[in-house]
């Protein structure tokens, strides 16, 4: 009877793990993708995305399937959010880094290094309605905060961005 057990619960347990791998094909990608956008560290990313996906398989309770991608994108902009409100004393680190980069991703830095002097709410926000495509109410949704402040943190995040994108600019002008 122990042999029958066993294997019944190792074919659930394998039952289990495929679901798993089947999430994390289906999202790993546009969720790497949202949290280099966030944090601007490819390294850190990818930290965080393997973190959301423990913290995923850790949770008690997964939603439905139609739910599962804001989900995720919760766990995704919850961890984002507590890495970009540490100290940034790494930020010395990657002024060499950037010093010895290739000329040719100059812009994709400039956007990257833009997004990360906003603050983070609003950075984490910009990037689920514009490269993620989420709509304000999702957004609400998985920040647990209302529409309007969604709109607002978009609204100002945009004025934000444009400003920190400019001085930028003009820095690398002069």
């Amino acid at each position: 009877m122990a042999i029958g057990s066993r294997t019944t619960t190792d074919v659930r347990d394998h039952g289990a793990e495929l679901q798993w791998e089947a999430l994390y094909d289906a999202h790993a990608d546009d969720l790497a993708r949202f949290l280099r956008r966030v944090v601007a560290d490819p390294d850190t990313a990818a930290d965080l995305m393997q973190d959301t996906f423990v913290r995923a398989m850790r949770a008690g309770n997964r939603p439905p399937a139609a739910e599962i991608r804001p989900w995720l994108f919760r766990i995704a902009s919850n961890l984002a959010l507590s890495h970009l409100r540490r100290p940034r004393w790494l930020d010395l680190l990657a002024a060499r880094r950037q010093q010895q980069r290739d000329p040719r991703f100059e812009d994709a830095e400039q956007v990257r290094q833009a997004m990360r002097a906003i603050p983070a709410d609003h950075a984490v926000t910009l990037s689920l309605a514009y490269h993620e495509g989420f709509s304000r109410r999702e957004i609400a949704e998985m920040l647990a905060i209302s529409e309007e402040t969604v709109k607002s943190r978009i609204a100002r995040g945009r004025l934000n961005f444009a400003a920190a994108y400019r001085r930028l600019e003009r820095g690398l002008a002069s």
